[in-house]
């Protein structure tokens, strides 16, 4: 069932309509009815798998809590990460290692091959497992304390709008708010409103038009004129940006709307002027996951500069192979961490040979940490306006073109792309196309710049006159040139 059908409008309708009158405890029950069914309409069996595995994880939270020895809660932790871990690879990896393997035997000149074997991927499986992986291991450090409630732990694996593709919400946060009494009012349900109309927006008029032409530029047997590998990796970052941030909207909107607060996956990505500031905007709840449950636990920085890129370029493997099981995931995991280990070198000489020169963005760093929005203003103190906008350009091309290995097939088609950027490739027509279909975002990621408020578009802060200006100029543009169809969002591989 998908956000963006008829069949989730009127699962949601009904649901909220019994929500809003129901008590704590039948809206808890009411929310793991609606995610077993929200889950089950994409794969019935596969249910009972994710109900396996909320099983397991909450006894092993109460017996962390009840073991004294700390060798026999370690082994506790253990064994139920390697559990959770072993089922996610079963799904997701098997057929990725089995094909490696053949691929290496081949090479070897052997003659050996294992028989391929088809394995159904439950979807959602990357985000459920985090949640589980980061609940065991905060009750294992007894930063939270586990929950008694197998009802409480249920909903917070099955919370349906962040079910299939996040953000991944940590126990902390989500629980509580399961444990107590929410807060239905009217401006809640109105800026939630709001989100989940622009999460659908971006994924109906902006993801699923620029996708014909992502697919058709980067089919193997299509050939594609010089230089045009350029716009397809700029059209493909909007693609993915529109669609999983628009995912992430349309989760906090409806989770705002029954009374829940959900983090911010997406903080406005396409304004970093850095790789290394581009991946804590992007994705916020993956990143600040990786960092805490698996790069500070090799050490972080602690090990000076070389140990510290060592330990990110780990994180970035896993990362890539998180996104899925194939060579282009586990090269692009390698090409990013490279950018943001190159980065932090350079950041390491230009700190350590020009320091004065870097006091002033260190000091702009530290104030900008208090607020999730940078404003312009800060951003190009010390700088100058071509040096930002060339560095933001930059980050962006860096990324959408990390993006391709996606959707590369072989090493002859990621050498042909390879190739096609030696050449200039300028088509009027097809720039005013691709500014067309991300005008919309453009223009209100501007307006949260210039309001230095990521909410602005969906609270009241904003004029009537600018928001019904706004309202009509993209319901004129959804009206017409939208793409009607259930269209998967693109993250559902993951």
């Amino acid at each position: 069932m998908l956000f963006n059908s008829i069949n989730f409008l009127i699962f949601f309708s009904i649901f909220y309509l019994i929500y809003r009158k129901a008590n704590l405890k039948f809206q808890s029950w009411l929310l793991l009815l609606g995610g077993i069914i929200f889950y089950s309409f994409w794969n019935y069996k596969m249910t009972f798998l994710l109900l396996f595995c909320i099983y397991f994880n909450f006894l092993a939270g109460i017996q962390l809590e009840k073991i004294s020895s700390e060798f026999k809660r370690k082994r506790v932790l253990v064994l139920t990460i390697i559990l959770n871990l072993v089922i996610l690879f079963i799904f997701k990896y098997t057929v990725f290692v089995i094909q490696s393997f053949n691929d290496l035997s081949g090479l070897a000149g052997g003659n050996l091959k294992i028989t391929l074997i088809d394995i159904i991927l439950p979807i959602g499986i990357s985000f459920y497992t985090f949640h589980n992986i980061s609940y065991i291991y905060d009750v294992y450090k007894q930063k939270i304390k586990p929950t008694k409630n197998l009802l409480t732990y249920a909903v917070y694996d099955l919370f349906f709008p962040l079910l299939l593709s996040g953000p991944i919400e940590r126990a902390e946060k989500l629980i509580p708010q399961i444990e107590n009494k929410r807060t239905l009012t009217s401006e809640k349900f109105q800026s939630g409103l709001i989100l989940v109309l622009w999460g659908i927006f971006k994924k109906v008029f902006v993801s699923d038009n620029l996708a014909p032409f992502v697919n058709l530029a980067l089919d193997p047997k299509e050939s594609i004129p010089p230089g045009l590998v350029y716009f397809v990796a700029a059209a493909f970052a909007f693609q993915v940006y529109s669609d999983f941030s628009g995912y992430t909207d349309a989760a906090r909107g409806m989770a705002r709307m029954i009374g829940f607060e959900l983090s911010l996956n997406f903080n406005l990505p396409f304004i970093s002027t850095n790789p290394s500031e581009f991946w804590k905007r992007w994705h916020i709840s993956l990143s600040t996951w990786l960092r805490d449950y698996v790069y500070i636990p090799l050490g972080g920085n602690r090990n000076g500069i070389w140990g510290q890129n060592r330990n990110l370029m780990i994180v970035w493997i896993l990362g890539g192979l998180w996104h899925g099981a194939t060579y282009g995931y586990l090269i692009w995991g390698v090409y990013c961490g490279l950018q943001v280990v190159i980065y932090n070198m350079y950041a390491e000489i230009k700190t350590k040979y020009f320091h004065s020169a870097n006091s002033i963005s260190a000091g702009i760093q530290t104030q900008n940490s208090k607020n999730p929005l940078i404003s312009v203003s800060q951003r190009l103190c010390g700088k100058s306006l071509l040096t930002t906008a060339v560095s933001i350009f930059t980050t962006f091309m860096l990324f959408g073109l990390g993006l391709l290995l996606f959707r590369v097939e072989n090493p002859t088609h990621l050498m042909r792309l390879i190739d096609n950027m030696n050449g200039i490739y300028l088509n009027w027509v097809l720039i005013g196309k691709i500014l067309f279909y991300i005008s919309p975002v453009l223009i209100l990621d501007s307006l949260q710049v210039w309001s230095k408020d990521l909410e602005y578009f969906s609270s009241s802060k904003i004029s009537p006159v600018l928001a019904y200006g706004l309202l009509l100029l993209f319901s004129i543009q959804f009206c017409l040139f939208s793409v009607f169809e259930s269209k998967e969002f693109f993250y559902f591989q993951f």
